[in-house]
């Protein structure tokens, strides 16, 4: 097919399918789209990228182009002017994200220690503002079914997009290893892993969301709803599992485990609501285990996704990178800072601008108050899932099932405190499951927006 005709088929498609989206939830207001427009730029590439402004690998100094900026600062503002027209209770809202807000704190803190401050200023804003917009969400008059309506949009968009840009667009959707020289499908992202656990959420949420319509008994009422559904999950799991050079072993994993305990959880009630009421014990067990024995199951599990038992390298990013967060392990080297300071003595050598372990990634920024300060904001997200299990069961059990992947994922990838999709899927879900915000009592509008 032309390149042209196919993309311009796949906009008409996308059309066709936002139209269907958006007869699901007929009560969401204009405003709905500001946050989205948020997560399919986490979901992508920065926008400046796409105008090929600034360098693919992220530098000492680097905080996004001038015009990522313009546009972070426009959602904001926009946001803001939404939040002067709506009656939200703050009070409310921060004292059931406590940790979340404490957090946050303590990363714009560590700007005081940072040899790169403006820069580490920069990306805190960044990773700000999922926060600001997740209220926007959580003010429409049925927030969850809204943050329903967002992530079903960024699948219907950058699903099918990511298709056309690795078989149609190469220039912009493939990249090719700087070692091997191997071909990599990026679609609208910058790297095969990044569009594999893209892939993986979105097409795990809409497996989620088919499944209650099945349950439901609802599921065929609407033949549209499911085909859009259907089609899109398809693209995903064929990016997913390798389709165009996407392979992601991470992506593959977190997808699967994410499957079964939805499966396992959705049929069995009974243990959603054991395993929601001891979430927090069963994640230090678990936590205790793994230091314990991980070391030795590990490799047996590697070698089951074709990946060696040094987890191609990343041993030797992990070794050296500790060697230098040692000197600086309570506080860390400030957020955001860690490759402007190790960058000549470390990156130029391997390559690499992040550490491939979330954990160490958080511990080389903020020290061990950080990993405290996030133990702490995930021990208050499993008070949530409790309460949702209860109250919501089927969003509880989105909620454990994603808590899952987002630990597990973070083991040989990155994605805490960082402005992409993954923690910005985590931010909206833990601020969306305040209670008893939107749900006992919806957000009130002063007028339409």
């Amino acid at each position: 097919m032309n390149p042209k005709l196919a993309l311009i088929t796949c906009i008409v498609l996308i059309v066709w399918l936002l139209r269907i989206e958006r007869k699901r939830n007929p009560t969401a207001s204009l405003a709905l789209w500001i946050p989205t427009f948020l997560l399919l730029i986490a979901g992508s590439r920065p926008v400046g990228r796409w105008f090929d402004y600034g360098p693919v690998l992220s530098g000492v100094g680097e905080a996004g182009s001038p015009l990522d900026r313009w546009v972070l600062n426009i959602l904001t503002i926009l946001a803001l002017l939404i939040f002067s027209r709506r009656q939200i209770e703050w009070s409310r809202i921060f004292k059931d994200n406590l940790w979340l807000i404490l957090l946050y704190v303590y990363l714009i803190s560590s700007v005081l220690w940072s040899n790169f401050p403006f820069v580490s200023f920069k990306r805190w804003f960044r990773i700000t503002v999922p926060v600001v917009l997740s209220v926007v969400i959580l003010s429409e008059k049925q927030p969850l079914q809204s943050l329903e309506s967002v992530l079903r949009r960024c699948a219907y968009v950058l699903v099918p997009l990511s298709l056309v840009l690795i078989k149609y667009f190469p220039d912009y959707g493939v990249q090719y290893d700087r070692w091997e020289g191997t071909r990599m499908g990026t679609g609208v992202t910058t790297h095969k892993n990044s569009l594999g656990v893209l892939c993986a959420l979105l097409s795990f949420t809409l497996i989620w969301a088919v499944l209650r319509k099945f349950h439901s008994g609802e599921l065929f009422k609407s033949r549209y709803h499911t085909l859009a559904d259907a089609l899109v999950i398809g693209i995903g799991l064929f990016l997913l599992f390798g389709g165009g050079g996407t392979y992601s072993a991470t992506s593959i994993t977190i997808f699967i485990v994410g499957i079964t305990t939805l499966l396992v959880l959705s049929w069995m009630k009974n243990l959603s609501i054991y395993v929601s009421n001891n979430l927090k014990a069963m994640i230090i067990v678990g936590v205790g285990l793994f230091l314990l024995i991980g070391t030795s199951i590990l490799p047996n599990f590697l070698s089951l996704l074709g990946r060696n038992k040094l987890l191609s390298g990343r041993d030797e990013i992990w070794s050296s990178v500790l060697e230098v967060a040692s000197q600086n392990s309570v506080f860390g080297v400030g957020y955001g800072a860690y490759w402007g300071v190790v960058e000549e003595a470390y990156s130029k050598h391997h390559g690499v601008m992040q550490s491939h372990s979330g954990y160490l990634e958080v511990y080389l920024q903020v020290g061990i108050v950080g990993i405290i300060a996030l133990f702490a904001f995930f021990m208050e997200f499993c008070g949530k899932l409790r309460r949702e299990v209860n109250y919501a069961f089927d969003w509880g059990v989105l909620g454990l099932c994603f808590l899952i992947m987002v630990l597990l994922y973070n083991y040989s990838e990155a994605a805490f405190i960082e402005a992409g999709f993954f923690w910005t899927v985590t931010v909206f879900l833990t601020v969306l499951f305040s209670a008893p915000y939107g749900r006992n009592a919806h957000a009130k509008e002063k007028e339409p927006v």
